[in-house]
């Protein structure tokens, strides 16, 4: 029921029965004939203690009637009593699931502290070694090197692919075998000399600048050794180039005079052959500058050692995220069991909270008749006063001044229900802070397990 309907209702209810208002208690009893009879005779006396038997008469009209109100309001709160005594909140265990979560939490360190040790040694033993190397080899920089050597090999890739496309260009302009069969032999080309590029600058350059002297000279020997190949492929590609010009302007037989000479370079005439080498040098040049630093750090060995501790390092995270998650389910398993016991008694108290606002409107309507009945009968008396006094020849007796008394009990509305409200609300608050208080400890105790693993790590 709205509040507008229930208004309606109070206001139906706060008249008296019929026949029991004012005016009808009147005419029943014929109060004004009775109080002028009484006043003739100056009754009640002007001493008079008790009431007269007029407003005896009606008190008594009016309890027979407040009786059966009075009987209506007991059955009400009985019920409402019952009713809020069924529907209080059940206590419930917050202590139980607090206590299994610890247990699981107890038993998930003990399961992942092993490996969160190894982890751990794995990752500062790495770091060691790098820190180690770093210092042996006077190193104050960190590792540099690419994140994909798939993208090093494609750049190479495209350059052997580029240099043999315009190398074979360049040989089917005198070679009666065409674009076609030049192919393979500068596909040949360009693979060696990008070969002997990326072996010089991996092998050559990068140990070239070892701190130790022996690996220095090896590696010296090895920049010279690949260098001085691709200097004479370069070469020897370019003076082919050159004999094949010559040959197909003079038409004559290169035979022997067709082998590789060093100084052939001063007789270079085609434009074709010093393009070619150009064209080589700056491939081999590229590949050497990628093998010296595109697929590692320029230092041998330190990219290594760099992976290798960043790898135990990410692996030792990975460790700690997935022994967080499992020590963290037993209190998440916890929290949910906390918060639905937790829920039930929230529940439980809103229903009862709902019963009592329906038997406090119901014994408001009965408590509004009650009290219209009285009010019907304060009047009737008053009535009777009034007419009295203004007829008799004596004072009228002290008690004409005090209101009649009640005829029924007093409207002490749901005072006990209304306890019963407070109670669960004080058990609902109290359930609460049990529940906070079992989810804050619970997160302690994740915090000192994880605490403890990271010491046990560090130890």
């Amino acid at each position: 029921m709205d509040g507008g309907g229930q208004a309606r209702a109070n206001e139906r209810a706060a008249k008296p029965p019929q026949g029991f208002s004012t005016s009808a208690l009147e005419k029943r009893l014929h109060l004004r004939k009775r109080a002028r009879e009484d006043a003739a005779h100056n009754s009640p006396r002007h001493d008079a203690e008790d009431l007269s038997s007029a407003e005896r008469a009606v008190l008594e009209a009016v309890a027979a009637e407040r009786a059966h109100v009075d009987q209506a309001r007991n059955e009400a709160r009985a019920e409402a009593e019952r009713r809020l005594r069924a529907l209080a909140p059940t206590p419930q265990d917050f202590a139980g699931p607090a206590l299994d979560a610890r247990l699981a939490l107890k038993q998930a360190a003990g399961r992942v502290g092993h490996d969160w040790g190894e982890a751990a040694d794995r990752a500062a033993q790495a770091r060691a070694d790098l820190d180690a190397f770093k210092k042996a080899n006077q190193l104050r920089r960190g590792a540099v090197y690419p994140s994909s050597t798939l993208l090093q090999a494609g750049l190479l890739l495209c350059a052997a692919v580029f240099e043999a496309l315009f190398s074979a260009a360049l040989f089917a302009e005198d070679d009666a075998r065409g674009l076609l069969g030049d192919a393979i032999t500068a596909i040949g080309l360009s693979g060696a000399n990008v070969t002997l590029g990326y072996l010089a600058g991996f092998l050559g350059l990068r140990y070239l600048q070892h701190i130790k002297l022996p690996i220095k000279v090896l590696g010296g020997f090895a920049f010279a050794l690949f260098t001085a190949l691709a200097l004479m492929l370069n070469l020897f590609a370019a003076d082919w180039r050159d004999q094949m010009a010559a040959m197909a302007g003079r038409e004559v037989d290169l035979g022997s005079g067709a082998s590789f000479r060093f100084w052939s370079l001063l007789q270079l005439d085609s434009p074709q052959a010093i393009i070619l080498l150009m064209l080589g040098a700056g491939v081999w040049v590229f590949a050497t500058r990628k093998g010296y630093s595109g697929f590692d750090d320029p230092y041998p060995d330190f990219g290594k050692m760099d992976r290798a501790a960043q790898d135990a390092a990410h692996a030792l995270s990975d460790l700690r995220a997935e022994a967080r998650r499992e020590l963290e389910a037993p209190i998440e398993a916890a929290k949910i069991a906390l918060a639905a016991r937790l829920e039930k008694m929230r529940a439980e108290y809103e229903a009862m909270s709902k019963a009592f606002d329906t038997a406090a409107l119901k014994m408001e309507t009965l408590d509004s008749k009650a009290r219209a009945l009285d009010e019907a009968a304060a009047g009737a008396i008053h009535i009777y006063r009034q007419e009295n006094a203004a007829v008799r020849t004596t004072p009228a007796p002290p008690y004409f001044s005090v209101p009649p008394p009640i005829v029924g009990p007093s409207l002490d509305a749901l005072g006990p229900s209304a306890s019963m409200i407070d109670d669960a609300r004080a058990r609902l608050e109290e359930a609460q802070k049990q529940s906070t208080q079992a989810l804050e400890g619970l997160l302690r105790d994740l915090e000192d397990a994880a605490a403890r693993l990271d010491a046990g790590a560090a130890a």
